[in-house]
């Protein structure tokens, strides 16, 4: 079972997360409204400079989690299984942060995996978790602040990939795949709540979008049940204010993350997000889910010119 301590701003013991708005919900679109509190709307973005192995995503017109964690003197790492190119992630997060990039041909440029080795997207998550651990132990031993964000992929669509901690428990691969991702991700938390760092680290833990195979959410979810991504706050040394159960969108991650860090954010906002550590409503809180959800899906031409071409 995933790490359940820390804080999902739920107002008791039932596990609440964030909702997924249309331009947000794959791993390209949610990473960069995760650190930027934006969406990419399809119908302004030309996607298919978002869904192959390009350089070309370059949005010029934002501030986001990587330039201010930057400007504030923090090292800063992405650590993935894949193709960092792929979606044009690599482009993002060097154009937003000047992260350092580890990914799939990174390990096998400098050995970390054999020569020719593939499985799912590239390597599977327990060589990520392994690699990280050497990671952070090496970025803990400089003297600037650290931002190690990782990527895992065993769980994606579609029915995950089965490495070799994988127990047959549940009859269907996807719940089996789950359940293991779920005791590598507790194993990896647990192994930074005994080090050292740890006393002046925030952990956050956060899905990127829904899954996506409709046979098996028909088979094996209730359909009155509402589905958001999982999120977790870790040891951030400030608290939640509004103790209700906040409806709240993964846009809502970017000034909460900085906010989990002590950061001072003026207004509670940034982006279209809202610190979920304040007691300032967020959009879904003020406006309802359905009804942002269809605002964000209009063609804007302040989006298109101030946001994506920094005009």
């Amino acid at each position: 079972m995933l790490v359940q301590q820390g804080c999902d701003f739920s107002a008791g013991n039932k596990l609440n997360g964030a909702y997924v708005f249309n331009g947000n919900d794959f791993t390209t679109g949610a990473m960069i409204g995760q650190t930027s509190g934006i969406p990419l709307n399809s119908n302004i973005i030309n996607s298919n400079k978002l869904l192959g192995n390009t350089d070309e995503l370059n949005i010029k017109g934002i501030y986001s989690l990587g330039d201010i964690l930057e400007d504030n003197g923090y090292k800063q790492i992405l650590m993935i299984g894949s193709e960092a190119e792929f979606g044009g992630r690599r482009a993002y997060f060097e154009q937003h942060g000047n992260y350092g990039i580890f990914d799939y041909n990174s390990a096998l440029e400098n050995h970390s995996i054999p020569e020719g080795y593939k499985v799912w997207w590239g390597f599977e998550d327990e060589k990520l978790f392994s690699f990280a651990k050497d990671k952070a132990l090496e970025l803990s031993k400089e003297e600037e602040p650290f931002n190690l964000t990782l990527l895992t992929a065993d769980t994606h669509f579609t029915d995950g990939y089965v490495c070799e901690l994988c127990n047959n428990e549940f009859p269907d691969q996807y719940s089996n795949v789950l359940s293991c991702a779920s005791r590598q991700i507790e194993a990896f938390v647990s192994w930074i709540q005994e080090q050292d760092f740890y006393e002046n680290t925030t952990i956050v833990i956060c899905g990127d979008h829904l899954y996506m195979d409709a046979v098996y959410i028909n088979k094996c979810i209730d359909p009155n049940y509402q589905r958001k991504t999982y999120v977790n706050f870790i040891n951030s040394p400030i608290q939640q204010k509004n103790f209700t159960n906040r409806e709240y969108s993964t846009l809502d991650l970017y000034p909460t993350t900085l906010a989990s860090l002590g950061v001072d954010i003026e207004g509670d906002r940034l982006g279209l997000g809202t610190n979920l550590f304040s007691d300032k409503q967020t959009l879904i809180e003020m406006l309802g889910y359905e009804k942002v959800n269809s605002e964000l899906k209009k063609n804007s031409s302040y989006y298109m010119n101030k946001i994506l071409l920094g005009w």
